[in-house]
């Protein structure tokens, strides 16, 4: 694998940083991550190796500077005209490390500090900074001289400062992180693995209604079919203020219409509720096969896919978890349909708490407002919910449930929201007034096409 100079410094370059900027410090801000407070269980060789790599694009951004304390601490400098930015690297952040009460700062206003993240204004702060570059000044010096006697030398009077900036500038490795795809966004709304809406279907379409006979062959089909062709992508994305988007993590679905226009085109595959459910559960474990084989290129930085409930108990599913543990440096999150869940809560609530045992994210997916007004997502224990957009959804959300939901969203739950099927900048309009950071769609896909998200 290539290796990259890494964009963080070391703490031992921060002397020399202040002494820089001792003059010009106006508008500059400072955050320190005390990543050194999660639980010992959050960190693994995974976990830091992610947000490494997640902080790289932020640390080779003008006007930002981070450097990597002692303890796993970080220290992010920046002119405040980032602070949107540094804002959804906390968002992405928190979807890297498993779960842990202290991760749901990652998400406070900036300047709100917390046990996980202390901010300073270096216009009345620079003292703050200042003395914390002494300490580490200190550090070194005390290094330089422990070198001297066992080398039975004496140190250069002003050795501690050129060790500092020695040591910030020596070249640290990174595994680079692979490249994006260049992903083929969706012909038709991007459900996730499936879509089961059934709003595809054309009006007036005299495609045969799925039955037991057909689905036989149906499934005989799809053993034999080859999805390299049907598996798509499309990315989750944070958006922060006037900040560009921030890729999170990639969705990878197969488009129900696609593949039904190949292996059944004249059937409507979604008249029968319960047939069709019995589908899924067939793709979702031809899926997990094709990623057993495709999927580790594709899972590393991130992935969801769309699933059933039976599926995560399946054999099918457990192997390719044996896979996934191996393959993947970033958020895993399995999307599930809401009628799903509620079709055997006992079945859920076990699939749940193994794959939160596992580090996996829960995310309820194809939500109406009407639905999401009706659901507790805590009270369910899922980490988040998938709210479609549409061109109505302003006025739905503006009376009665939906002014409610619009309410609770504002007052913290957009924070867990994606809102998906963004086709138009209205929708980004309307979930940034929500409180929503996490988007989905055409317009995205366009967004990150022109090379703002990366």
């Amino acid at each position: 694998m290539a290796e990259v100079r890494s964009a963080v410094s070391s703490a031992f370059a921060l002397p020399e940083y202040v002494r820089e900027i001792s003059e010009s410090h106006q508008d500059v801000r400072a955050l320190r991550l005390a990543l050194s407070e999660l639980r010992p269980d959050s960190w693994d060789t995974d976990v830091i190796q992610a947000l490494d790599q997640a902080i790289q694009p932020l640390a080779r951004s003008n006007g930002v500077r981070v450097f990597r304390l002692p303890g796993k601490d970080y220290l992010i400098c920046f002119h405040r005209d980032q602070t949107d930015a540094v804002r959804s690297l906390l968002i992405r952040m928190r979807l890297l490390i498993p779960d842990d009460p202290l991760t749901a700062h990652l998400l406070n206003p900036a300047g709100q500090n917390s046990p996980l993240l202390t901010w300073w204004s270096l216009d009345r702060d620079f003292a703050v900074l200042r003395s914390m570059a002494k300490r580490i000044e200190a550090v070194a010096m005390a290094k330089a001289e422990t070198a001297a006697a066992q080398s039975q030398t004496k140190p250069r009077p002003d050795y501690s400062r050129s060790a500092a900036f020695a040591e910030g500038k020596r070249a640290e490795t990174a595994p680079q992180r692979p490249q994006g795809i260049d992903d083929e966004a969706p012909d038709g709304p991007p459900p996730g693995l499936i879509d089961s809406t059934g709003s595809n279907r054309p009006a007036g379409s005299d495609r045969q209604p799925l039955d037991a006979d057909i689905l036989d062959r149906l499934i005989s089909g799809l053993n034999r079919a080859d999805l390299s062709n049907h598996v798509r992508l499309q990315t989750i994305c944070a958006v922060v203020g006037g900040a560009p988007p921030q890729s999170l993590y990639s969705e990878i679905y197969v488009s129900i219409p696609k593949l039904r226009d190949t292996v059944a085109p004249q059937v409507d595959l979604t008249a029968n509720r319960w047939l069709f459910q019995h589908f899924t559960e067939t793709l979702d474990r031809r899926i997990l096969s094709w990623l057993n084989h495709e999927g580790p290129r594709l899972i590393r930085g991130g992935f969801a896919i769309n699933i059933n409930v039976g599926s995560i108990l399946s054999d099918a599913f457990l192997r390719f978890e044996e896979r996934v543990a191996a393959a993947l440096h970033g958020t895993a999150v399995l999307e599930l349909r809401v009628e799903d869940v509620f079709a055997d809560l006992e079945a859920f609530t076990f699939a749940r708490d193994f794959l939160h045992q596992r580090g996996y994210r829960i995310c309820l997916d194809s939500l109406s407002p009407e639905e999401m007004a009706l659901l507790n997502r805590e009270r369910l224990g899922v980490d988040m919910m998938k709210l479609f957009w549409r061109p109505d959804l302003p006025e739905l959300l503006s009376q009665g449930p939906g002014a409610e939901l619009a309410e609770r969203l504002r007052d913290g739950e957009g924070a867990t929201t994606i809102l998906a099927r963004c086709d138009d900048p209205a929708a980004i309009d309307l979930g940034k007034s929500l409180g929503i950071t996490m988007f989905q769609g055409h317009h995205m896909d366009k967004l990150l096409a022109g090379g703002g998200g990366r």
